[in-house]
């Protein structure tokens, strides 16, 4: 069994902020720690009237902070906040430790969930171009780490590179990711006859076992942030026999990297193009309010606008019996079409799936088609893909006529093709 790597967590409140924003911050700030699987060895906080502009923290903290490092036999700090290149250079002298911040922190642990090609080189372009600011003032701190937390995947590489090898692995990087993302528009286009749907929330809502309970699948779920960091789309079949794409996507979380959000570009690309955005809700959390603002966001953020959202409110089965319809009332208040779930236990699943029929049909334009009686694949696509109302063949033009339900991404393709026959025959006279 691998050994933990010991940390200490330092946090520091800034009084004229509310201290539920700090407690609730410094709590995902030891998930995070959990998940990148350290031993949190001790916690220390100080409360600030605001951040020291050249040590972050006091001096005579830091001071006590080197101290227990080493009566704790630990040499790297985690602190809850981003740090400027001279305050991680001015506290690591005073200290002689590793010091890492927030955004490493989030960039070490996608290295380590990185599965995919795709999600590897999204996470080391994301780290390499993070550190570089660092770099160009911190390299001879840097130069006395060996690896560690916050320094794995390319972190390893960048003691011994200097600044100009580090900007030409940006580069390559950055022209395999622009390769992937024409790949992932082709794979998009084949599938955009179809409605798209898109799940998003914060990290650990629980959207995975909810894609696994709508689609069969059975995708990796453990209760703890970014468990899944890759884009995974599948078909979800209804009642109605409309096919429908659903996309799982990475989970969000506050103070999210902004160099996340940038090369993680094509995985969130399912989030920009769906039709409907289901956003799963951890409705046990304490600071409900906060999370779903941070979703908003980083959606804000990446493009999202008048974008059809479905809140679903989950973990249900976490609330108390007496409490559960007090706080369904104040969120029905907030958000009056939200669908309440236990994707856990299976409950709510088809009020959800009845929604999403709801919706199907909302996207529904009725009309009517005549279609060359030539193109016989393309009708048997129509049946199987549309509602057909009605059904006539008309000799004199040798075209089948069809009234139909269709969506307007299936609509525009099927146009398209009927177009390119015609054209093709008057070409051919």
């Amino acid at each position: 069994m691998q050994k933990k790597e010991k940390v200490i967590l330092i946090g520091l409140n800034i009084k004229s902020r509310l201290i539920e924003d700090y407690q609730d911050s410094m709590e995902e700030l030891k998930q995070l720690a959990e998940t990148a699987n350290l031993e949190i060895v001790q916690i220390v906080v100080q409360n600030l009237e605001k951040p020291n502009i050249s040590t972050y923290i006091g001096k005579g903290k830091l001071k006590e902070i080197s101290y227990l490092s080493k009566k704790l036999k630990t040499n790297t700090l985690i602190f809850n906040d981003n740090l400027l290149p001279a305050q991680a250079r001015n506290i690591s002298d005073l200290t002689r430790c590793n010091i890492v911040d927030r955004t490493e922190l989030i960039l070490d642990i996608f290295a380590k969930h990185a599965r995919t090609r795709q999600a590897k080189l999204q996470v080391e372009l994301a780290q390499l171009e993070y550190s570089y600011t660092k770099l160009k003032r911190l390299w001879k701190h840097l130069s006395r780490i060996q690896g560690g937390i916050g320094f794995r995947g390319p972190g390893e590489t960048q003691i011994e590179t200097d600044r100009r090898e580090i900007r030409k692995r940006t580069s390559i990087l950055k022209k395999k990711i622009r390769v992937i993302d024409k790949n992932t528009l082709i794979k998009r286009k084949k599938r955009s006859k179809f409605l798209s749907i898109s799940m998003v929330g914060y990290t650990n809502a629980g959207k995975t076992t909810l894609f696994n309970k709508l689609t069969g699948e059975k995708h990796y779920t453990a209760d703890r942030l970014f468990a899944t960091l890759d884009s995974t789309t599948r078909s979800l079949n209804l009642k109605s026999d409309e096919k429908i794409v659903l996309s799982d996507t990475i989970g969000f979380i506050k103070k999210l990297p902004h160099k996340l959000v940038s090369s993680f570009h094509s995985t969130l690309l399912e989030v920009l193009k769906a039709d409907l955005l289901l956003h799963v809700i951890d409705i046990s959390h304490s600071d409900l309010t906060g999370y779903i603002n941070s979703v908003n966001t980083v959606l804000q953020e990446i493009g999202v606008e008048d974008k059809n959202i479905l809140c679903l409110f989950n973990k249900c089965d976490l609330i108390e019996d007496k409490l559960f319809p007090f706080l369904k009332k104040k969120m029905l208040e907030e958000h009056p079409d939200a669908i309440f779930i236990s994707a856990k236990n299976n409950e709510g699943i088809d009020v959800l799936i009845e929604k999403i029929e709801d919706f199907v049909n909302k996207m529904k334009r009725e009309m009517i088609l005549k279609i060359p009686a030539q193109l016989r694949k393309l009708i048997s696509f129509i049946y199987e893909n549309a509602e057909v109302l009605d059904d006539k063949y008309e000799n004199r033009s040798n075209e089948q006529i069809l009234k139909l339900k269709i969506n307007k991404q299936l609509l525009s393709g099927i146009k398209k093709q009927i177009d390119d026959y015609k054209l093709k025959e008057f070409f051919n006279r």
